[in-house]
């Protein structure tokens, strides 16, 4: 099939920038364009559209946008969504495969535009579509749910819901419960805290939480007035009828028993806080003072500690140095020839001795034995000019 052999076929990407990937699918999706008869016959076999993953267990992006090319073939609306519904209900189906922004992004169509006359591509909002894929995994749990909300059930079907819902992850919960109009979610929530009454079930208080929380970024219906449901009057039965220090906030409600009693303990607790963070905040003021001071000081006293090792190094060195005098004065006392045996016995290099020392030497050579020669010739190996030079050429020539 060559839509098959188009799509499983290896593209190589320059880089992997969005730009170069998304470029080189819309290439592909413009060569597979009007093959919609054989996009309908993969998608009606396991066998067909899993070929799509490249022999790979596991689904990458390519895999997606490879399947959001192949159902884009499907012109039909209708038809695409009983796909859909097919693929979640399958458990053999990879819900990896069903990426919103690929689908999105490849199932784009040409659109009117007036002004410019021109026909640029947007991606037609399908909403039941998006919500299909956006909630597969719920929906695969409860495919009931994909036609109907769970506001028709009675309350302990409603409850098991919501409960089995959040099991699955709080992230599809709040995804599944994020298309919820805003009336919808207080009656849930009436649901809940009722159930929470009769029950004192923990596991109630975060559902609670969680769907009031919602309430608040949940969209209206056009007309407000035909659903008289307030979030008000819910706030009031739970703070009035609850003793939990929580609900139906995430955060504590000072044991308000109606919402404005609330509103005025978060005033009366916000100017205590704020109060309360201005001491804070001269106290860290305080303290950051102090703590630069200390690094100041420690700063000094580390450059102190360094210029008194420096003097020590230098007293060392004047202590050796004061030692070397000393020795060095005792050979002066020698009479020229003694000094010489001296210099000559001294396990001390030869450049240890001042120069001057040595001047008097040349004299004295003769009356040195054989052995002692040889170790002084040995000492003056290392000298390369001056009077100990002289006096190395003058033994080597002997």
């Amino acid at each position: 099939m060559k839509l098959l052999e188009i799509l499983t076929s290896p593209y190589l990407l320059r880089c992997e920038c969005a730009a170069c990937f998304t470029g080189t699918y819309l290439t592909m999706t413009e060569s597979v364009n009007g093959m919609e008869s054989d996009a309908i016959t993969i998608l009606a076999n396991e066998s067909l559209y899993n070929q799509l993953k490249l022999g790979n267990q596991k689904v990458d992006m390519h895999s997606r946008t490879r399947f959001a090319i192949l159902l884009s073939l499907v012109s039909n609306p209708n038809r695409k969504m009983m796909f859909i519904k097919n693929f979640i209900k399958d458990k053999n189906f990879d819900l990896d495969l069903l990426s919103i922004s690929s689908i999105r992004e490849f199932n784009k169509r040409p659109y009117s535009n007036y002004k410019n006359k021109q026909r640029p591509k947007k991606y037609v909002m399908l909403p039941k579509l998006d919500r299909y894929i956006k909630n597969a995994v719920v929906f695969r749990r409860f495919p009931e749910l994909m036609e109907n909300k769970i506001l028709p059930y009675e309350t302990q079907k409603i409850i098991f819901y919501l409960i089995e819902i959040y099991q699955l992850g709080p992230q599809y919960f709040q995804a599944y419960f994020k298309d919820y109009l805003k009336d919808d979610l207080i009656l849930i929530t009436h649901v809940l805290f009722d159930q929470y009454s009769t029950t004192k079930d923990r596991q109630l208080v975060r559902l609670i939480q969680d769907v009031y929380a919602m309430i608040e970024t949940s969209a209206t219906y056009r007309f407000k007035t035909i659903y008289p449901h307030s979030i008000i009057e819910l706030t009031n039965k739970i703070l009035s009828q609850s003793n939990h220090e929580y609900l139906p906030f995430k955060t504590p409600n000072f044991g308000a028993k109606n919402w404005d009693e609330y509103l005025n303990l978060v005033e009366q607790t916000n100017l205590v806080k704020d109060k309360f963070q201005n001491i804070k905040n001269s106290y860290n003021q305080k303290v950051n003072g102090i703590t630069t001071t200390i690094k100041k000081h420690r700063s000094t006293i580390q450059s102190i500690e360094q210029e008194i090792q420096k003097l020590e190094n230098q007293l060392a060195h004047n202590n050796l140095s004061e030692r070397r005098l000393r020795y060095l004065q005792s050979i002066c006392d020698l009479n020229p020839l003694n000094r010489l045996k001296t210099i000559i016995l001294s396990d001390r290099s030869i450049h240890y001795f001042p120069e001057f020392m040595f001047e008097d030497s040349q004299e004295y050579i003769e009356q040195l034995t054989q052995k002692e020669k040889a170790k002084l010739l040995s000492k003056l190996k290392t000298v390369k000019r001056g009077i100990l030079k002289e006096l190395m050429l003058n033994l080597s020539s002997k």
